[in-house]
């Protein structure tokens, strides 16, 4: 009887087991050089795109300033029928709103309440100074406001006027006061005996249209009214306080051209 012999796998051949351990062996070098290879490469695409980058010619917009930006915007221009439109006015005798000079410009002291002021020319405003201003009118013209009428630099110069100022000019108040009797009583004042405040006629700006040209914030406040209108129609006797919280404004208010000050505005 055969005998049974457990089945054998083929006996392996000599060359085989050598190329196995010659793969075996270089597989791990293998691996690191390619490894190296391509890290190579990698840093070779990014040093080229880097090169291209940097060689390219395109600019880097510049971001522009505030300054920048007004300057590209367009600039508003009068309308060019205003010219004409005064010359129809002054051809048929339109009437031009009037401007009224006060009867008396006194000053009222808050740091030295008792100490009294006579009516006159200087005008002196600050945190602790106000101006009384008092105006009587007997017209056919209904209508008044109040404003401040600042000359350009050039007619206050050729005038031999000027003013000096410091902190915002620009909303000095006008507050309604209450009017004596007595009207020797606005001829001499301190700031204790002058008149009652009654309400808040409203603000004005004692910038110069020139000034206003050049200062941004300022752009077409001129077109506003100053102070409401009022009704002056016949006698009327109008006082005022001018008061200015923040700032301080010294001048001298004369009758005589160019105008400079604080006036009244008749409109027919």
């Amino acid at each position: 009887m055969a005998e049974y012999t457990p089945l054998m796998s083929a006996p392996q051949d000599d060359d085989e087991i050598e190329t196995k351990k010659q793969v075996e062996e270089l597989s791990p070098r293998y691996v690191l050089l390619f490894s190296v290879l391509v890290a190579l490469m990698a840093i070779a695409a990014a040093a080229a795109f880097h090169l291209s980058v940097l060689g390219a010619t395109h600019e880097t917009p510049r971001l522009l300033r505030p300054k920048d930006i007004e300057a590209t915007l367009r600039m508003a221009h009068p309308s060019p029928n205003l010219e004409k439109g005064h010359a129809i006015m002054v051809n048929k005798k339109f009437k031009f709103p009037r401007m009224m000079f006060p009867m008396f410009i006194v000053r009222a002291n808050a740091a030295a309440p008792d100490e009294l002021y006579k009516s006159g020319a200087s005008v002196v405003l600050s945190p602790t100074d106000s101006m009384i201003y008092h105006w009587r009118t007997n017209s056919t013209w209904p209508k008044c406001y109040l404003t401040a009428w600042v000359s350009s630099s050039e007619e206050l110069s050729a005038g031999h006027k000027g003013y000096t100022s410091d902190g915002d000019v620009t909303a000095l108040e006008i507050w309604n006061l209450s009017t004596p009797e007595n009207r020797k009583s606005l001829e001499t004042m301190s700031w204790n005996a002058r008149p009652a405040r009654v309400s808040l006629l409203g603000t004005v700006n004692f910038t110069s249209r020139e000034a206003q040209n050049r200062l941004g914030y300022l752009d077409a406040q001129e077109i506003s009214a100053p102070t409401p209108r009022f009704d002056c129609l016949g006698d009327t006797k109008i006082t005022v306080e001018v008061v200015c919280k923040a700032c301080r404004l010294e001048f001298d208010q004369v009758f005589s051209m160019p105008p400079l000050g604080f006036e009244l505005m008749q409109l027919a």
